[in-house]
């Protein structure tokens, strides 16, 4: 029996919370296996100097600790922004959730950067920073490229912007929620800033507002 390879088993196992869950299982699972029978695989032997290397080497720790207390309120923004967004379509689900629903969760810095700095995530951001094209109060319609349903529920009305921004549901250009009220509606709609332009005739629009809504 090895008791080098014992003995880095163990460290491994100690320092488990700083490795990811697939991480600690494997670690976990060759202590086992080599408490059982006495070695391992070149290739598992592989993968723990890889863990060994990138998570708990001196270099390692120094370089999270570094991270840890350089982690803003800018990063912890962005993790929000970009987790609400995965957690609608179901990419990075366990680490969305764990920003999600612990407001003091500090991700590894590798997996925010894979999480907030890939080119689907670079466009929810700028969406969900940009100016929205319409403020609340504006009068809009929908574009002839707008859902059927949504034209539908609007019966060709104009609409009321009654908030713009919020979760960011779609990396296309132009995927800024809104809540709008088509005129003489009581129900809001909820639909996206690509999919409305300016109402051509406002002054029109106004008066039908006037004579159609009953408040």
């Amino acid at each position: 029996m090895d008791p080098t390879v014992l003995e880095r088993l163990s460290i491994a196992v100690e320092k488990s919370n700083l490795l990811t869950d697939w991480e600690r299982g494997f670690v976990e699972s060759l202590h086992e296996q080599f408490n059982k029978r006495g070695r391992l695989s070149l290739r598992q032997i592989e993968i723990l100097e890889r863990i060994e290397n990138d998570k708990l080497s001196d270099s390692a720790l120094e370089k999270r600790n570094h991270w840890l207390s350089n982690y803003s309120d800018e990063h912890r923004r962005i993790a929000r922004v970009c987790a609400e967004y995965y957690n609608i379509t179901g990419y990075f689900t366990n680490l969305a959730d764990n920003i999600i629903n612990d407001p003091n969760f500090i991700p590894a810095e590798k997996a925010w950067k894979k999480m907030c700095e890939n080119k689907y995530a670079k466009k929810v951001i700028a969406e969900h920073d940009a100016v929205p094209k319409y403020p609340a109060g504006s009068l809009v319609s929908f574009r002839a490229t707008a859902n059927w349903n949504h034209k539908q529920a609007s019966k060709g009305m104009p609409c009321v912007v009654l908030s713009a921004g919020g979760t960011i549901k779609s990396a296309a250009k132009g995927s800024k929620p809104y809540k709008i009220l088509p005129f003489g509606s009581a129900t809001a709609i909820d639909c996206e800033e690509r999919h409305l332009k300016k109402c051509k005739n406002p002054k029109k629009a106004k008066k039908t507002l006037d004579s159609s809504v009953p408040f």
